[in-house]
């Protein structure tokens, strides 16, 4: 068998290939690695029970952090028309920032009602201890959406705080 010689320029050659090929198959891997590290938000399912998508909200807006990745979670189960009113997500996140809605931000427990259903709509109450260790009821408000991409996909049409009944002083 004979030996192939190659000249210095060929070899010059052949390293750069190999240290190209190298290179890129490093950024192939990274982009892969990146590409698993991204999590994925929760997004509405035909298969979700209305008291699941309250949960997933909260939840989402319970572990919230400074991206925000919990109330655009949240906004994800925000009803099209629901959306109307209150997106896009910017000024969604300025209003769950504030009064009275930013209790849910970060709560320390939650106490859920039974889900009320009629037909494809459907209320659910839930009693937060926010962070400031303040109790205030939310009333979740969902329909069962009729039209693609959504269809039959329970989503939050509106969210009110219950009014809180103080009693007449000696009535306590």
């Amino acid at each position: 068998m004979k030996a192939r010689e190659f000249s210095l320029s060929q070899i010059k050659l052949l390293l750069l290939v190999l240290l190209l090929s190298l290179l890129s198959s490093s950024c192939t891997l990274n982009a892969f690695e990146q590409a698993e590290e991204v999590e994925t938000l929760p997004t509405p399912s035909p298969d979700l029970a209305p008291e699941e998508v309250v949960r997933i909200q909260l939840e989402s807006l319970r572990d919230n952090d400074d991206s925000n990745k919990g109330i655009e979670a949240a906004f994800n189960f925000a009803s099209p028309g629901n959306k109307k009113y209150t997106g896009p997500l910017s000024r969604f996140v300025k209003m769950l920032k504030a009064p009275p809605y930013n209790s849910m931000l970060n709560y320390k427990s939650a106490e859920f009602d039974p889900v009320e259903i009629s037909g494809d709509s459907a209320i659910q109450r839930v009693k937060l201890v926010g962070a400031d260790g303040q109790s205030i009821t939310y009333i979740f408000m969902l329909s069962k959406q009729t039209e693609a991409p959504y269809q039959n996909c329970w989503m939050t049409d509106g969210v009110m705080v219950e009014p809180t009944r103080e009693l007449p002083k000696g009535q306590a």
